[in-house]
């Protein structure tokens, strides 16, 4: 306990004066004599009054005497936030991502402070280290001197923000002032900013304290509030991962996995090792809910640190595979099915089995090697099936040229095919095989470079028509449609005019191959591809507390073309961006390494957790 008017206690010393007064005995009364007294003698009064004041009414007096002197000399319980020196108070605040799981006690300390040096009519000076949410907005240049009640306003509108802070830019910033004599009060978040080897937390300290006395005060629960970092996308159960700002004792966090509506589809517990600073937990969810997951959360903590959000990437697709050959148990190496398979498994449920069978279950698309056509009961399955939202991919080869030849009525196709195909060395021939040209960016395939060896060698063509362009996603240099596509209700009919295997092209055996049927899958969603010029503008992001809403207005949108790069900050928050249906979500995990506190303060420095 401190005393911020201490040269009140020295009215403790007219203690003994009070006492005296309080237990001296009063005068003896004159005495009269009057007859009629006698009648009074005998009878006992109802009360006494006696001739000195009680001991123990003397010792209460004197205590409320010397606390109502001690009340007068102001004492502080939290001398963390008084107010010393003759110069302003210089209120330097983190308000960080790291620094929503104390913001309470954070905007309480800030209060005491300045409503001391508004009681002592000092100047306040208020700079803060998170880089502001919009232009002109900065506490960071406010360097100039405010009133205490000013100070105070503009302290309580403040929240945390959802990204690192930036000491650098604040140590710029107190370049501008110049005073002496301060008192400096930097309320810290506890976190190195950046690398702890390049100096910039000490120097920052360093530079406060050059202005007076310095005291740091620290968030205290370091270790009980992890980062938590996105998991990476791929086959597999999900693996997430967590850091601490320190390794001390071993420290358990539980994970919640939960879909769009706030239903919970996962709760796991993730341990830190005694001594380690990260930890690894497996999550296994059934496809069914893993495709409708959207954030991972840690449980009872809160700000952007401890939220994953996901989007198409962490999704797996179920697709079905189907085909119309019987050679796969023999020579596999001949099969279509072991090129789609080997294509799809990385980043998709693979199932194969009859038509019916399939489609029993939810499947986002459904693949067809070179299946003549479908007719009887699973025509009219297939067709709803597409109808509400599936994606329907065939290939071509000699079953369905043949069957075109024969008798061309197969409208489960997107364009109308001619009778025959054209091969090398045929009637419709090419001197060399072909190779495929650049893709259009208005199709899911844009940005897709185009392997120099992969050549096709026949392919089935279409006919001629008014609406081929439109149906077109990609072509061969010489102009021929070599993907063609038809929207069918909220579904796609996609047909790619050559084998899935190596007999008509070198295709399957290509990276474009995978690349271009991942595309395919994510279009049962609704996911198109990433053009090279596409802008994904911000969806909705998270605030300083984890919470989910509309974007502050001045977020930007940032370039599908290298978006899983693009670091969080005052323009890019954490959230999500594109358009419903297709959107990309942005973590502030996913660019921080490790964090590590606060180790090393200037001499001198007080510190206080």
């Amino acid at each position: 306990m401190i005393f911020a008017t201490p040269w009140i206690l020295s009215a403790l010393v007219v203690l003994p004066l009070i006492w005296w007064l309080l237990r001296v005995t009063p005068p003896s009364p004159r005495q009269i004599r009057f007859p009629p007294i006698r009648l009074l003698f005998g009878l006992l009064g109802k009360e006494e009054t006696p001739a000195h004041t009680p001991p123990w009414l003397i010792a209460l007096r004197l205590a409320v005497a010397a606390l109502l002197i001690a009340a007068l000399a102001e004492p502080l319980l939290n001398p963390t936030t008084s107010v010393q020196g003759d110069g302003p108070l210089i209120l330097a605040v983190d308000d960080g991502w790291a620094s929503a799981r104390h913001w309470e006690r954070r905007q309480k300390a800030m209060a005491v402070a300045l409503e001391r040096a508004g009681r002592d009519d000092r100047a306040v000076i208020l700079v803060t280290t998170a880089p502001p949410d919009a232009e002109g907005d900065s506490v960071l240049s406010a360097s100039r001197m405010m009133r205490a009640d000013e100070a105070l306003t503009v302290t309580r509108t403040l929240v945390p923000k959802p990204w690192s802070t930036d000491r650098a830019a604040a140590l710029t910033a107190l370049d501008d002032i110049s005073v002496e004599g301060a008192y400096v009060l930097w309320l810290s978040d506890g976190i190195e900013d950046g690398s702890a080897a390049d100096g910039t937390t000490m120097a920052f300290a360093a530079r406060l304290q050059s202005f007076g006395a310095l005291r740091v005060m620290l968030d205290d629960g370091l270790d009980r509030a992890p980062l938590l970092l996105p998991p990476t996308p791929g086959p597999g159960p999900l693996v997430a991962r967590l850091l601490r700002a320190s390794g001390v004792g071993e420290e358990t966090v539980w994970l919640t996995v939960s879909g769009e509506d706030g239903a919970v589809f996962a709760r796991v517990a993730a341990t830190f090792a005694p001594g380690e600073q990260s930890a690894e937990v497996e999550i296994t969810l059934p496809s069914e809910l893993r495709n409708r997951m959207t954030r991972m959360d840690i449980e009872g903590k809160r700000g952007p640190g401890s939220v994953v959000l996901f989007d198409e990437r962490w999704r797996r697709r179920p697709v079905g595979l189907l085909s119309g050959e019987g050679i796969e148990a023999d020579q596999p190496l001949l099969s279509e099915l072991y090129y789609l398979e080997r294509a799809l498994e990385p980043l998709s449920e693979v199932r194969k089995g009859d038509l019916t069978t399939l489609l029993s279950r939810p499947l986002a698309v459904l693949v067809l090697a070179d299946l003549s056509r479908i007719i009887g009961d699973d025509r009219p399955l297939v067709e709803d099936w597409i109808e509400g939202g599936g994606v329907l991919v065939r290939f071509a080869g000699p079953r369905l040229a043949k069957a075109n030849f024969e008798k061309n009525d197969d409208d489960l196709v997107p364009v109308t095919l001619r009778q025959g195909g054209r091969v090398l060395g045929g009637a419709l021939s090419w001197n060399v095989p072909a190779r495929l040209a650049p893709f259009a960016d208005d199709t899911p395939f844009a940005g897709l470079a185009i392997p120099p060896d992969v050549h096709v060698r026949r392919q089935v063509l279409a006919e001629p028509s008014l609406d081929l362009a439109g149906k077109t996603w990609g072509r061969l240099e010489d102009g021929t449609p070599l993907v063609t596509a038809e929207k069918r209700g909220r579904g796609w009919l996609v047909l790619i005019h050559t084998t899935a295997s190596t007999a008509w092209s070198d295709l399957a055996i290509s990276g474009l191959f995978v690349e271009m049927l991942q595309r395919l899958v994510q279009l049962s969603q609704g996911v198109s591809g990433d053009g090279v010029d596409r802008m994904l503008a911000p969806l909705a992001t998270l605030d300083g507390f984890g919470r989910l809403g509309a974007p502050p207005s001045s977020s930007r949108a940032i370039a599908a073309v290298g978006f899983t790069d693009s670091l969080v900050g005052p323009r890019h928050p954490p959230g999500y961006y594109g358009a419903e249906g297709e959107r990309r979500a942005l973590n502030l995990g996913a660019g921080i390494d490790s964090i590590t506190v606060i180790d090393g303060l200037p001499d001198g420095a007080l510190r206080q957790a």
